[in-house]
């Protein structure tokens, strides 16, 4: 297999069967537009685990497989014809052969680390969706029964505040919504919409009942449906490796990534079993300390409390969480305000100060962490000298030369080395669970967490396990700054 990293996989598959991979989607619906894609795009995409599946499965689920032949006419820059579709069938050989030629590539481009990491991630993946999360399904079903009752009587406290009977349906029928605004600003509020942003300006009892029975209604009526996956008492979901262009997952069908803080307690384990759940804590601000190498920064992150240190060098006063708490929240606001490349007028929004203000803020905190300021200065560039942005490890994102990306030069770095963080810690963990013959595998990942479900026996080894290899990862990527990670073993998910 010579140095393609995913070669061990692709010779486990042939050596065990000879069928022919089945093609049965022209193009997967979570991938962006063929014409779009360069070649430096399809180099990662190839190492998704999509192709690593069929080759495994052999053709089975044929639904979400790649059309492999049309992905090598993007490396080729030929493009894809869509009126021509590649033939319905390949042989997993030919499938391996073409696989190999592309390995002199990955090196051209920088990408042989990040597609190794697909590629030992993909079976990590694979077995975690095909464990599915266990539930207590009679507890969620209360929540959900909870949330229906709660919806409806936000929905009768807000008809009887504007003196108007009102739909089923929270986001309001247009006439509905004409009513209800003319009715806030005849009460003196002069909001121009009915957006969580407006109503959360209103001191109103009807402002609020309006945000309640939103929240509730979207309960009932996005997680109900998660049922419809449930076999043997887990719920199943479709993950994709690379579910966005930073190189982050993403889960549907049902999106098990985004179950909201009320139904996570549901997420229960077995008898005999526990959860452990285990995130990084403060994950990309340390990623942008190591990028940027600000000593001034790393220091403040080594501290207990971060955003005291930093509103403690910002306004040289003493700060906590109980003296001065005011200038600490202004702290935070612009750590992670900046970190998204927010401007002045924003951070101003978000800290109820004026732009003026908000401005001297900005400038009063980049005089103290000046190499940070230098990393954002470089990292605007980047996109106009080289025609692409990457993450340490090497994940790419091709963008417009021509085109001012703004934030996103700054965010892609950090949230894609998130994504390779995330991934590598899996990967590190699952090996290491194995090694140790702790009984325990992941049931889930978010974007900085890892849900593992373990037996109670060895609940606390796990969860010790499972730190130090989250850390251990995170030190082998971003060596400057050490990452920080919360463990907790309990009967259900936690955090």
């Amino acid at each position: 297999m010579g140095n393609l990293p995913f070669g061990p996989v692709i010779a486990a598959s042939l050596s065990g069967s000879g069928a022919s991979l089945q093609f049965a989607d022209h193009q997967r619906r979570d991938q962006p537009a063929v014409g779009s894609l360069n070649a430096a795009q399809y180099l990662l995409i190839v190492a998704d685990r999509s192709v690593l599946r069929a080759v495994l499965r052999a053709g089975h689920q044929p639904s979400r497989c790649v059309v492999l032949a049309q992905q090598l006419q993007l490396l080729q820059r030929a493009g894809a014809d869509e009126k021509k579709p590649p033939s319905p069938a390949q042989p997993p050989e030919e499938i391996h052969r073409q696989l190999q030629n592309l390995a002199p590539d990955l090196a051209a481009y920088g990408l042989t680390g990040v597609s190794r990491l697909e590629a030992d991630f993909a079976p990590v993946l694979e077995a975690m969706e095909g464990r599915g999360l266990p539930l207590n399904v009679a507890q969620w079903r209360r929540v959900l029964t909870e949330a229906e009752s709660k919806a409806a009587d936000a929905r009768t406290r807000l008809g009887a505040s504007v003196g108007t009977d009102l739909t089923g349906n929270p986001s309001l029928e247009p006439g509905e919504r004409g009513r209800i605004l003319a009715w806030f600003q005849a009460e003196g509020y002069p909001i121009q919409s009915t957006s969580k942003h407006a109503l959360a300006a209103v001191d109103h009892p009807a402002a609020q009942a309006l945000l309640d029975w939103r929240e509730a209604a979207k309960l009932t009526s996005t997680y109900e449906g998660y049922l419809d996956r449930l076999a043997g008492g887990r719920i199943f979901g479709r993950f994709h490796a690379l579910g966005a262009a930073s190189g982050r997952m993403s889960c549907g069908h049902p999106n098990l990534q985004n179950i909201p803080a009320r139904l996570r307690p549901c997420v229960e384990a077995p008898e005999g079993r526990v959860l452990v759940s285990a995130d990084y804590s403060g994950c990309e601000l340390r990623i942008v300390a190591a990028l940027s190498r600000d000593e001034a920064l790393i220091e403040a992150l080594l501290e207990a409390d971060f955003h005291s240190a930093v509103a403690r060098r910002l306004f040289q006063k003493p700060v906590s969480k109980t003296e001065n708490p005011e200038l600490r929240h202004q702290a935070k606001g612009i750590n992670f305000g900046l970190l998204y490349g927010m401007g002045a007028k924003s951070l101003g929004q978000d800290l109820g100060i004026s732009t003026t203000e908000a401005r001297a803020l900005m400038d009063r905190y980049f005089e103290g962490f000046p190499q940070l300021a230098q990393w954002r200065r470089e990292a605007l560039e980047v996109p106009k000298q080289r025609g692409f942005l990457r993450t340490r490890l090497g994940r790419r994102l091709a963008v417009d030369r021509s085109r001012d990306i703004g934030p996103l030069a700054l965010n892609f770095p950090v949230q894609g080395g998130g994504a390779d963080l995330i991934k590598r810690a899996a990967v590190r963990v699952e090996q290491a669970l194995k090694s140790a013959s702790l009984d325990g595998h992941l049931v889930n990942m978010i974007h900085d967490e890892l849900l593992i479900e373990a037996s109670a026996a060895d609940g606390a080894a796990v969860a010790e396990l499972v730190k130090g290899e989250m850390i251990t990862a995170g030190a082998e990527l971003f060596k400057e700054v050490p990452m920080a990670v919360d463990a907790a073993v309990a009967s259900s998910w936690s955090h």
